[in-house]
């Protein structure tokens, strides 16, 4: 007998059963069955022997699918450390991320006070040295001022020193009086 007699055999034994006891003589006033023992028996014993074949298949079947189940728990844990590794690297590489742009913040802010800080020492050098240049500038102005006053004062009287109007009178009248532009 094949593995497929055998089941179609233990399954038809097992049907047999059944209707053995659903067709059984009823007990008065009880649920229970009265069936021959002999015949229930026989039937009982014709389905060891025919399952064992079942029951071995069954057991394969079994063995197969914890060894499945335990494959497939293998890979779903892989796959679960293999997602964690990438989610701790996704978070580390988030994590230097941030530190990369508060470390570029705050290199940012130093360089800005830095500039900052420089542009107002600039203007300082550069408000102390004008001042020092207008000190400068207002000596020679002062000294320019006492020079002319002095040469005014100790110059020949207003009346032998020519006027601006007798400068102008005293030209002789030329055609071209300008320079030349050959020379």
């Amino acid at each position: 007998m094949t593995a497929d007699q055998e089941r179609e055999s233990f399954v038809d034994l097992l049907g047999e059963l059944r209707t053995m006891i659903a067709e059984g003589k009823g007990v008065p006033l009880s649920a229970s069955v009265l069936i021959p023992r002999e015949q229930a028996l026989d039937l009982i014993d014709r389905c060891f022997a025919a399952s064992p074949s079942e029951i071995a298949e069954a057991r394969e079947v079994i063995a197969e699918r914890s060894n499945v189940l335990e494959r497939t728990r293998q890979e779903a844990d892989a796959l679960l450390d293999e997602a964690r590794n990438r989610v701790e690297m996704m978070i580390s590489d988030g994590e230097i991320m941030r530190t990369a742009q508060a470390n570029a913040s705050r290199v940012r802010v130093q360089a800005t006070e830095q500039a900052n800080h420089l542009k107002r020492q600039t203007e300082d050098y550069i408000d102390r040295r004008l001042a020092n240049f207008e000190i400068i500038l207002s000596d020679l102005l002062d000294q320019t001022r006492r020079g002319r006053q002095r040469l005014a004062e100790s110059s020949e009287p207003a009346s032998v020193a020519p006027t601006d109007d007798d400068f102008f009178d005293a030209r002789e009248p030329d055609n071209d009086t300008r320079p030349n532009d050959s020379d």
